[in-house]
Order: structure tokens, then sequence, then C-alpha cells
């Protein structure tokens, strides 16, 4: 038996549902899964159902976001060899996916390295670390993983490799000792939503590397 306990919204009134469905010509379905999320007015549903960029929250706002950026612009600009950590899952193939193709515009010499699930495991993997920096990287972004990865952080580290890790999963007691570590959950960062996904969080740093960490 599921030991779920599930939460029920309450029902939006009927007049907001009507006057939504009336003003923004919408479904009276989807005006009720509007009202209930508490977008009640049609001006507020509206800027909900309609988003634009102008509404993202500002990257620079997560914790040692500035100090990723600056890493990695110059990486990007002195040719050196950047590998991007990812992750098996639809969460870390996407967050891979995006941190690729935003250092792919720059101009970045960057390629992707996907963890075998039997092989390597979840997370950074000490072997696949030394096998990457033998085969000549210079900075290692971690996508969708990477709080947990003590030992392998720490031998990159002390090769003279900086591991910029960009993760959204629960932190430990110890963080590794990266060059960088960009998280929404970091007590030391200021970041309005602190739900992100992995992507959510490569996304930000993406954004802030193609804007050169203006808000947009």
């Amino acid at each position: 038996m599921s030991q779920n306990n599930w939460r029920l919204l309450p029902q939006p009134a009927e007049k907001t549902v009507r006057q939504l469905t009336s003003q923004l010509n919408i479904a009276q379905l989807t005006a009720t899964i509007v009202a209930q999320k508490g977008y009640t007015t049609p001006e507020a549903a509206f800027a909900y159902l309609q988003p634009s960029i102008d509404q993202l929250h500002d990257p620079m706002q997560l914790h040692d976001l500035d100090k990723a950026l600056e890493r990695l612009m110059t990486a990007a600009f002195e040719g050196e060899k950047i590998v991007v950590y990812g992750d098996y899952d639809l969460d870390g193939v996407t967050s891979t996916a995006v941190m690729l193709e935003a250092l792919q515009v720059l101009g970045a010499d960057v390629t992707a390295y996907i963890p075998n699930r039997f092989q390597d495991g979840y997370g950074p993997n000490l072997a696949a670390y030394q096998r990457l920096i033998a085969d000549g990287a210079q900075v290692i972004v971690t996508v969708d993983n990477g709080v947990s990865g003590h030992e392998a952080v720490a031998y990159a580290m002390s090769q003279a490799v900086d591991v910029i890790i960009t993760d959204h999963h629960e932190m430990g007691p110890t963080l590794p000792d990266a060059y960088a570590i960009v998280h929404p959950r970091h007590s030391e960062g200021d970041y309005p939503f602190t739900d992100l996904s992995g992507v959510g969080v490569a996304f930000k740093l993406a954004q802030a590397l193609l804007t050169d960490g203006e808000p947009v």
C-alpha cells in the first residue's frame, strides 16, 4: 500500500475561472489549474502562461557563479581543454547538452563525458577523472553531479585541473574542495528559487556565459 499522503489543492472560485477563461480565451481546465497555482488575475495568469526571458532571475545570485563564469570565459578564450562531466539520466544528459552548446557558442575547446552507469557509477569517478586529465583536460565542469565527489575532485585540483561543480542534489556536511560550487541551495548563495533541477543550474551558468554575466 502506498504511504504517500496526497494534498489536493482547493478548487478556485467559479467566478475566477470564468473570468480567466473569458479574458484569456483558454479552456476551463487550464484556467482552473492556473488559478490553483495562485494566478487568479488575468494579468498574472497571462504572465504565467506566456513567460518572457526578462522574468528570469539574475544568475549571479547563485553561489560561486562569478568564479565559474570568470574561469570558463578565460578557458574558452585561451583555448584550454574543457570537459563537461555529466550524468547518464535525463537531467544529466540535458544538462550536458546545455553546457556543451553554451561553451561551443563561445568557441571553447570543449568535449562532453557521460559516465557509464555500470562502470563509473554516479558522480565524479576517480578513474574517469584520471583518464580525462591524462587526455589533456584542463578544466572539468560537472553538471547534475559533483557535491559528493570529494576524492575525484581533490585529485583533479592536485593536478592543477580546476573543477567547477554545478549541481542540485543534497549537500553533505562537507563539500569537495572545488574551484567553484554552483548550487541553488548553498548557504552562502542568494538565489531566490532553490528547487532548480540539474539542467536548471546548467542553464543559469549558460545564461551568464552568453550574456557576460549581465541579467537579461
